[in-house]
């Protein structure tokens, strides 16, 4: 799993996330903790079942799938299936935590999530054992209010330097890029219109050859942007 990557010194990013589906705003995000970590490798986990949101409309083998393609071509990004073979109840974040920790020991572990999911951490399931476990890697999306102060204390801001030096419990907070793309929107276009330009070629190309999200195959879609997120 980890190829390369075993012995490295760099972190290890986890980027944990419904993925339904996986779009660019998600790419931009990914690859911009791994260049502020020295390209630190960051592991795609689609979750099996979320416990803080609804559930996923594709199914896991789907998601994993579009993630594959999402992530091809990017040496830092690697699609990752952990969560959805353990799939025994929900997807607490904690339980895959631990499991990484183990695996990597004291290099550092960081966990991606957005400024809203930061703001929401005192309701996730025993999320005062994370401190111990990793960083975090806190990625602006529009309108976030500020995390409780229990929150912001239990992992102190820091530079991405001492991230690197320290397994565990300090904060980075990147400025850019800002997670403005709703996977709602992309559903609901997906429906209406058969395509949507925040998806890869590659992952649009897979929703309108299996149909996902009621996407219309036959229809003339839009050129899908060809840029690199």
């Amino acid at each position: 799993m980890f190829g390369r990557d075993s012995a490295s010194d760099l972190p290890l990013i986890l980027f944990g996330g419904t993925f339904d589906p996986i779009h660019r705003a998600h790419l931009q995000a990914a690859l911009a903790v791994s260049r502020a970590l020295g390209d630190a490798p960051v592991h795609m986990l689609p979750n099996a079942v979320p416990p803080h949101r609804p559930q996923p409309l594709a199914d896991g083998e789907q998601r994993l799938a579009m993630v594959r393609r999402a992530c091809a071509g990017y040496r830092q990004l690697v699609a990752d299936d952990w969560e959805l073979r353990r799939a025994m109840g929900p997807s607490y974040t904690l339980a895959t935590l631990k499991h990484y920790k183990r695996l990597i020991g004291a290099r550092p572990l960081v966990f991606v999530v957005g400024a809203d999911s930061f703001a929401g951490l005192h309701r996730w399931h025993r999320w005062r054992e994370f401190p111990a476990l990793c960083h975090l890697a806190v990625v602006p999306r529009p309108h976030s209010p500020p995390a409780p102060l229990a929150v912001q204390r239990a992992f102190p801001q820091a530079p991405a330097r001492l991230l690197r030096r320290l397994p565990a419990g300090r904060r980075l907070m990147l400025r850019r890029p800002e997670m403005a793309v709703a996977a709602t929107d992309i559903r609901r276009a997906l429906q209406h219109d058969g395509a949507d330009y925040h998806l890869t070629p590659a992952v649009l190309a897979h929703i309108q050859r299996l149909g996902l999200y009621n996407a219309d195959t036959l229809h003339t879609t839009r050129h899908a942007h060809n840029e690199a997120p």
